[in-house]
């Protein structure tokens, strides 16, 4: 009889421990099923103490980033700029324009100078006017040609026999002409040797001629080419267009 209270105290004894281990008073927890095990493993942030107030799931924070935020831009896009339809100004220097001139020809000298330079892209022009070609030593005329005759023989009997009687129509027909020189002084010489000889009736006159003037302007490069070319007249000599 003890015996078997003594077994059936132990196993009550064991029975109170398995209940106490069964329900955590002895401080161990067993198994309370597969579903809360899992949870337990994923949200491991839900595990506290008994008894510790809950604390709020923090929030990581954001991460800054160095680039600025972007705002939009309301405003109209700018149209590209229209072409400029302007031409560009030309670089290329304007020729230089040149100007000679040939002063004192004669009407054959001057008729060859114009068609030397008459080509396209230069301009001649050709002017005349009255001009002293020399003096005159002589008896004027009177119109009459025995006066001439009678004055050729008072002049061979005065010893002087460089003479002669103009014979050409003109307002100095039968005038008795008795030198013509270039320049003033050598006419006043010759009269003055004739007076000495008895010659009285001599005096001295001027000679005109036509003379010309040939003014040629344009590129200044072509006229020196058609200067250069030569076929120009020997008296025919180039200067300034430029009058003194």
């Amino acid at each position: 009889m003890p015996v078997l209270r003594l077994l059936f105290i132990v196993l009550l004894l064991l029975n109170l421990l398995a209940l106490a281990a069964s329900t955590g008073f002895l401080g161990l927890s067993g198994p309370r099923g597969e579903p809360e095990r899992l949870t337990n493993q994923l949200n491991p942030e839900r595990i506290r103490l008994q008894g510790e107030p809950a604390v709020p799931l923090s929030v990581p924070p954001a991460v800054a980033t160095s680039e600025p935020p972007l705002i939009a831009d309301d405003r109209p896009a700018e149209p590209p700029p229209a072409a400029d339809s302007t031409p560009a100004p030309s670089t290329t220097a304007p020729p230089a324009i040149g100007c000679i001139a040939f002063d004192g020809l004669g009407g054959d000298a001057a008729d060859a100078v114009v068609h030397h330079f008459d080509i396209a892209g230069l301009s001649v022009q050709r002017t005349g006017a009255e001009a002293i070609s020399g003096w005159w030593v002589r008896i004027p005329s009177t119109g009459a040609r025995d006066y001439a005759e009678r004055k050729a023989r008072e002049l061979r009997a005065l010893g002087v026999d460089e003479f002669y009687i103009v014979q050409d129509p003109g307002p100095n027909q039968y005038a008795v002409s008795l030198g013509l020189f270039k320049t003033e002084a050598a006419a006043v010489q010759h009269l003055e040797r004739l007076r000495k000889l008895g010659v009285r009736s001599a005096s001295i006159g001027t000679r005109s001629t036509t003379v010309y003037r040939v003014e040629v302007q344009g590129a200044q490069a072509l006229i020196d080419a058609r200067t250069r070319a030569g076929q120009l007249p020997s008296t025919a000599r180039a200067g300034s267009c430029v009058q003194p």
